[in-house]
């Protein structure tokens, strides 16, 4: 079994598209590239293809599918690859501010898998500049720094967030004259979503920018996981090649998710026959399952961590029994207590510690990285999916709160408070976890072993928002149109 990687986990927006691909035979909306990241951030497949730096080969390349393209659409996607690397190596885009515009169009149109290398020694380059010479982050229009800062913090360059500073006016306040500066201050709404905590004047810039542009900034892109471009619309000699490379990654992609489909359908119901009425079954088929996975992790780097992969399934299922016990006797607990089992009960460390070990870091690292060293990057997650759950359960069940979530622990604690200040109090803390989380991804991305990993968790907290923003009707319609597009929305490649 192998893991590829087929999307970056750079900043999206899953809300606002405001603006359409044109392509020669349709408009692809934003929201079509969008629900395409969704759901290709991690693909495990069974291929032969022993190199997982080229996915779109083992997609290419399986049995099921290659009848679907044809050799032409091969050589014309692979020579879309070839010319956007030119433009990334082009010595007339070095060190300039059109470099850093081309990796982020890249990132925001998802096809940035393919260019890493590319797109490390870019941001490196800007790096070493702006560092090596005295003030070299001063000479910056506000939109050029904050989309500088961005790019490098999420590639793991310690930018200091005081290079702001000089934005500032006398009395320590940004000045008012950036509010004219109206795309600038997009950029250092964005830029202000990748700090850390003690960093205040990042959370100036994030309620000073908010303010101005408002509702535009609702859903910023390093805490979402769809891709739009809004730059595209400008006169770059680069956008047509960007434009047909993600039209055609697109169609590889989805082909490739309905294979995936197909493939989980069918064992589905295949398996629904077989299942009696007894637990005993359950055991025994989620038991296979486990080994079934640690014995291709062991063929594959030449270890079996069953142990660890059968220990988060208990601890799952503790977690469960904590919440059926409390729900049995009518207690509700403590905010502390109740949020220190959520963390469990949400089962992302089930998710996480999997991927930690199908991805082979354990083994790439010769046993050095232990899942214990990803400990608070899977509990800042956990935080943010059980509050965010919990965020949206108050809108879905009673309204009132009594719903044995987080917010009726809360608001047990502290009488006389309603339900709106009750979900106020679990925005910001989750705000304040991303700032963990981003200090951890922050920690463990300079890592190349690990840095995978620290990107799947990163759109794992990015996905949150989309399975539990309900409308009045409780039900999900942005992630319903994510999966069709996904899935059955036909794209013209010709």
């Amino acid at each position: 079994m192998a893991v590829y990687k087929c999307l970056s986990s750079l900043p999206s927006h899953p809300y606002n598209f405001h603006s359409e691909i044109n392509t020669d035979n349709r408009v692809i909306s934003p929201s079509l590239v969008a629900c395409r990241t969704a759901s290709q951030k991690w693909s495990i497949l069974e291929a032969n293809s022993s190199d997982p730096s080229k996915p779109h080969q083992m997609i290419l390349h399986g049995h099921s599918i290659k009848s679907n393209l044809q050799d032409k659409f091969l050589k014309e996607y692979e020579q879309k690859m070839e010319d956007v690397r030119e433009l990334l190596n082009s010595e007339e885009l070095e060190n300039q501010i059109e470099s850093l515009m081309l990796v982020d169009a890249i990132q925001r149109l998802g096809v940035d898998y393919h260019f890493q290398e590319e797109i490390e020694a870019i941001l490196r380059r800007h790096y070493m500049a702006a560092t090596t010479y005295v003030d070299g982050f001063s000479y910056y229009t506000l939109h050029d720094l904050s989309l500088r800062f961005r790019l490098s913090r999420q590639q793991g360059f310690c930018i200091p967030a005081d290079i702001f500073d000089n934005f500032k006016g006398k009395d320590g306040t940004f000045e008012g004259k950036l509010k004219q500066d109206i795309r600038g201050l997009m950029e250092l709404y964005e830029a202000a979503q990748l700090s850390l905590e003690g960093e205040d004047i990042l959370d100036e810039a994030a309620k000073f920018s908010s303010q101005i542009v408002g509702n535009r900034l609702k859903h910023p892109y390093h805490k979402s996981i769809a891709k739009y471009i809004r730059d595209l619309q400008n006169k770059n000699g680069w956008e047509k090649t960007l434009k047909e490379l993600a039209k055609m990654d697109y169609y590889v992609a989805q082909t490739a998710h309905r294979q995936e489909v197909s493939q989980i359908s069918m064992w589905d119901y295949a398996a629904i026959d077989m299942l009696p009425k007894s637990w005993k079954m359950c055991y025994m088929a989620l038991l296979d399952t486990t080994n079934e996975i640690g014995s291709k992790i062991y063929k594959k780097y030449g270890y079996n961590p069953i142990n660890s992969l059968k220990s988060t399934w208990a601890s799952l299922c503790e977690a469960f029994l904590v919440e059926a016990k409390w729900f049995q006797i009518g207690h509700l607990p403590i905010s502390n207590e109740y949020l220190e089992n959520g963390k469990v009960s949400s089962g992302v460390h089930v998710v996480l510690v999997h991927l930690f070990f199908l991805l082979g870091i354990n083994g790439k690292m010769g046993g050095a990285f232990q899942v214990d060293d990803i400990s608070e990057l899977i509990s800042s997650v956990a935080v943010i999916l059980r509050l965010w759950d919990d965020f949206g359960s108050a809108k879905d069940e009673q309204q009132d709160g009594n719903d044995g979530s987080y917010i009726e622990c809360y608001m047990k604690e502290n009488p006389g408070s309603t339900v709106e200040i009750a979900r106020e109090h679990v925005v910001d803390m989750i705000s304040s976890e991303w700032k963990r989380l981003n200090k951890e991804c922050f920690r463990l991305i300079q890592n190349s072993s690990i840095s995978s990993f620290t990107k799947a968790a990163l759109n794992l907290a990015r996905m949150v928002p989309l399975m539990y923003s309900y409308d009045d009707n409780q039900r999900l319609p942005v992630l319903e149109e994510y999966i069709n597009s996904t899935l059955f929305e036909e794209i013209n490649v010709d």
